[in-house]
């Protein structure tokens, strides 16, 4: 099936900026194993994506399914003129144009972001497939072959010391308490959805291990709050050396960065994050300059 007319969107800087953990790119389609199903994404050209999936699906369903979990219901071009008010940004939109922040399924997300702790992403990569071998279920199509990721119960079910074999280190600890929480419904999920912002922040924040950069990763990821602002050593570092000139800490560069860039920080955040992870010039002079050239204020 296709999806036709898009607009802005980049399915490879989407997909490639450290968002998911899930994806792999095969010659010019991307795998992935998204709610229980593997799907096959290709973009022919900007406008049209064309999707396979191992699951017999109806098309409006999985058509309703990715334009939310794409974020492709949003207007990212009124959403990027927003945030773009200085040439540094400018810069990053430019090279990143059609990077969409995805909508991704809440447990998965929670369990992802707590193995993401003072790591990598190709070791957060391979942490999560080694759990989904595990205590996922295998799933094949067209010859491409992965797992499942574990329900919170089976996490739940299996232990500490089982979490800890798969290489998970001091996080097997926090993974275990959160999939208890969420097994046996202290924490309802589908409750989590509905809440503000803040709420859900709070909410996540009560979990063993999970602090504010986790938890806003959880919301901005997950949860669709684009006001969350994931701090990051990437994110600690960009805002210090571009903007503010000088050591900060994570209430100071919150503050700036709502002030700043406004409510949609979650998308600011994410083309900076991934304009420096792809550039490693990011600070040179020449760029540091770019900052104090306003687009609109």
């Amino acid at each position: 099936m296709e999806i036709d007319n898009l607009k802005d969107f980049s399915l490879k800087y989407t997909l490639e900026s450290g968002q998911s953990f899930r994806w792999s790119r095969i010659d010019d389609a991307y795998y992935g194993v998204v709610e229980g199903r593997i799907l096959k994404l290709q973009q022919e050209n900007p406008s049209t994506l064309i999707i396979e999936s191992s699951c017999n699906e109806d098309d409006e369903i999985l058509t309703e399914f990715l334009l939310h979990y794409l974020d492709l219901n949003r207007d990212l071009a009124s959403i990027l003129s927003a945030v773009n008010v200085d040439a540094y940004i400018a810069k990053a939109i430019e090279h990143f144009w059609g990077m969409r922040v995805l909508n991704q399924e809440l447990w998965e997300t929670i369990a992802s972001f707590i193995l993401s702790q003072n790591n990598n992403i190709s070791r957060i990569r391979n942490l999560i497939h080694t759990l989904a071998e595990k205590f996922g279920e295998r799933v094949e199509f067209k010859g491409y072959m992965d797992y499942t990721f574990p329900s919170a119960k089976s996490l739940a079910d299996v232990g500490v010391d089982e979490i800890f074999s798969c290489g998970t280190g001091y996080r097997a600890e926090y993974l275990w308490h959160a999939a208890s929480k969420i097994s046996n419904g202290e924490l309802q999920l589908d409750k989590l959805k509905n809440l503000p912002y803040i709420d859900a922040k709070n909410e996540l924040m009560n979990l063993v291990g999970v602090g504010e950069k986790v938890a806003d990763c959880i919301c901005l990821f997950s949860l669709g709050h684009l006001e969350a602002l994931p701090i990051d050593v990437w994110i600690k570092r960009i805002f210090e050396q571009i903007y503010l000139g000088k050591k900060a800490s994570v209430t100071e560069i919150r503050q700036f960065a709502s002030n700043y860039f406004g409510s949609y920080i979650g998308y600011a955040q994410q083309y900076l994050f991934h304009f420096a992870q792809s550039n490693p010039n990011w600070a040179d002079p020449e760029y540091l300059a770019l900052k104090d050239i306003k687009n609109k204020k």
